[in-house]
């Protein structure tokens, strides 16, 4: 399986397994989700991510232990739960940053609790990305997608909200060059 063609069933399945895992060793591990994945995770407009960005909280080790069996039962790359988020995230993130997502396995006694990154969040990591490449520009389409959700409808409101989240740091130039075009793109999908 190609990494980016990972869907919400295959996310699913791979925590339903990394819970069945830790709960098996008596072990209830935590990871908080990110990026792409925690979009997927939250509205169908996203369909796929290549991998799964998150924190993993204690113990790590079992955490990580889980996903690569995880990766092994569902032949997913070695590396589908990562956690290369750092660079996107600020010094020290809040609980209120986050939403309880759910516990896995579903339906039985949890092994892993699974947090997502709120979607006022995600946004602002999504406009600090947009200084990178992305395939096919996602993470201008996932600002826009998200500045939807969240009801934002002008540049003020975007910059308002990354100093809300990254109040320490100013939008990149390469960033904030990209805010009118987002407002556009804001606008058009808002009209549909």
């Amino acid at each position: 399986m190609r990494q980016k063609d990972i869907n919400l069933q295959t996310v699913t399945k791979a925590f339903d397994l990394m819970g069945r895992y830790l709960r098996d060793r008596n072990t209830i591990g935590e990871i908080a989700v990110y990026g792409g994945s925690a979009i997927l995770l939250q509205f169908p407009w996203r369909q796929s991510t290549e991998d799964v960005d998150a924190t993993f909280g204690e113990p790590e080790a079992q955490v990580k232990d889980a996903a690569a069996f995880a990766a092994i039962e569902l032949r997913l790359p070695e590396a589908w739960l990562n956690n290369s988020v750092g660079g996107f995230t600020p010094e020290a993130e809040k609980d209120e940053f986050f939403l309880l997502f759910g516990d896995y396995p579903k339906g039985e006694k949890s092994g892993l609790r699974v947090y997502l990154a709120k979607p006022q969040y995600l946004l602002a990591m999504k406009l600090k990305a947009l200084v990178r490449d992305s395939f096919d520009d996602k993470d201008f389409s996932d600002v826009v997608g998200l500045a939807v959700e969240a009801g934002i409808e002008t540049a003020a409101q975007l910059s308002e909200l990354f100093a809300s989240f990254f109040p320490e740091e100013k939008l990149d130039p390469v960033a904030a060059a990209r805010i009118p075009e987002a407002i556009e793109a804001i606008r058009a999908r808002k009209s549909q």
